[in-house]
């Protein structure tokens, strides 16, 4: 990508070298708040998810201990 900016000098719409490296530096920006927000909901998720599985497990064991106690 680098060699086709470095041969781009201006693009017929007339937006300069300068112009579209800094509008690609931006999309840079953008992309990778993204990635970290989608990755920061997905950690949150996989986090929630286990702790309500560890909790269900927790429960469903305290209720066996229960029911071995009774038999």
């Amino acid at each position: 990508m680098t060699v086709a900016i470095n041969k781009l000098e201006e693009v017929p719409v007339g937006v300069t070298r300068k112009q579209f490296e800094t509008s690609l530096q931006e999309i840079q920006n953008q992309i990778r708040l993204i990635d970290q927000r989608l990755m920061m909901k997905v950690e949150n998720e996989i986090g929630w998810q286990h702790k309500y599985t560890k909790n269900k497990v927790t429960v469903l064991g305290d209720e066996l201990k229960a029911i071995n106690k009774v038999v």
